[in-house]
């Protein structure tokens, strides 16, 4: 069987509080890991209704659909592996609480990705939403658009799928020197 993937990522600023972070990390967390497909919808579902509200406050991404099985089949292991890695999460608390008057600003970051059987109609439709103009790949309403596809993904057509938050605990929020090293150079500023 051949592969495509879509997989996306968005730093958020935690400028409207600790909320989204915490209902994210919750769902990602009490998802079953032998999930069904209609329990998978149900995950993206929700997270895409918490994000998508948010990207206003959304400073960067990152997005990908590539149709080439090898590369998918890479690049689909590099996300997985990215909660892992060095791209993840912090291994000592930021300074300060950033849910509170100290000095910031402080990100958090969601990732999806999506394994897909390709010539299916999920694979279609992923294509064909991800079909966007060179220069509109890193504007804010190309990511909503992206985002706004998710739910409708048919599962049957996903070979596997990913979804993670960093940070789970706020104490360990992002700070701009995070998002500096070269580490997050994959993440584009977001117009």
């Amino acid at each position: 069987m051949l592969h495509s993937i879509f997989a996306l990522e968005v730093c958020i600023r935690l400028a409207h509080g600790p909320d989204l972070a915490t209902r994210l990390g919750e769902l990602v967390r009490t998802h079953p890991p032998r999930a069904t497909r209609q329990q998978k919808w149900a995950l993206y579902r929700a997270a895409c209704d918490l994000i998508v509200p948010a990207l206003p406050y959304a400073e960067r991404g990152c997005w990908d659909y590539f149709d080439d099985d090898a590369r998918a089949r890479r690049d689909y292991d590099m996300w997985v592996t990215g909660m892992v890695t060095e791209e993840g999460a912090r291994t000592s608390p930021s300074n300060g609480d950033p849910y509170r008057s100290s000095p910031g600003p402080f990100y958090m970051t969601f990732t999806m990705a999506f394994l897909l059987a390709r010539g299916t109609s999920t694979d279609r439709m992923m294509a064909q939403v991800c079909d966007v103009p060179q220069p509109a790949l890193w504007q804010r309403g190309t990511f909503a658009r992206l985002i706004s596809a998710v739910p409708t993904i048919d599962f049957a057509g996903v070979r596997s799928d990913v979804a993670y938050v960093i940070p789970y605990d706020g104490r360990f929020a992002l700070t701009q020197e995070d998002l500096a090293q070269p580490k997050f150079d994959y993440l584009r500023p977001i117009s």
